[in-house]
């Protein structure tokens, strides 16, 4: 037994319980998006994943599917996070659906992997936004540890958020990799550096960044 069936460290630097973060949309989804235009183009296998994560990475956190995850605090770093003898901290997701633990004073078991210590359920956690509220934990050893275990994330991927990983996807599998200019019989074209920029599916352009600010993550202590 142990807390995680997949315990795997994030890139934003809390335990899910997965393997693999999958791509937000299949290439079946994308080429429903596309109306089958790149249909058969094998750059979209390998862009969906690329372009999944700059999103999440931007986000600072999974989004979707919804996980369980595990989040390690320790108790010097949130000194600035205590209000009275009550702890109020903003776990590292837009859209937090439960808390299953609390373990204040915590310690891995090492024979069952579980954290062990000081359990409460005297808290409070504002579904959504995930701003947790830990009453009276007293004085904690400001060496000592905070485990806590939560469900976070979308169910169903959001439509905003599917739509905007086919359209990076689109950008990319039509990129004319840094070409600058082509020809053909008396027909040239030339592309600029900054379309060249934004048609990489790694990067998000300003319009991009606009929609995603209502899943990225603000103050997390």
């Amino acid at each position: 037994m142990s807390e995680f069936n997949h315990a795997t460290l994030s890139p934003w630097g809390y335990i899910i319980d997965s393997e693999k973060l999958p791509a937000f949309i299949s290439v079946d989804d994308f080429n429903l998006f596309t109306n089958g235009k790149f249909a058969g183009d094998a750059r979209i296998v390998s862009t969906l994943p690329s372009a999944s994560e700059a999103i999440r990475n931007f986000c600072g956190w999974h989004i979707a599917p919804s996980l369980t995850c595990g989040m390690i605090y320790n108790v010097l770093d949130l000194r600035d996070a205590f209000v009275g003898r009550d702890l109020l901290i903003q776990l590292p997701a837009t859209y937090v659906t439960g808390v299953q633990k609390i373990v204040l004073n915590a310690v891995l078991n090492p024979s069952t992997g579980l954290y062990e210590g000081d359990e409460t359920d005297d808290y409070e956690i504002g579904m959504g936004d995930g701003l947790l509220r830990i009453y009276d934990v007293g004085n904690l050893n400001r060496k000592s540890r905070i485990f806590i275990k939560y469900t976070a994330g979308f169910t169903d991927t959001p439509s905003a958020i599917k739509e905007l990983t086919a359209d990076r996807v689109s950008h990319a599998v039509t990129n004319p990799y840094g070409v600058n200019s082509e020809a053909a019989g008396g027909v040239s074209v030339s592309y600029s550096g900054a379309w060249a920029g934004s048609a990489n599916s790694s990067s998000l352009p300003s319009d991009s960044r606009e929609i995603l600010e209502a899943y990225r993550l603000k103050g997390v202590f």
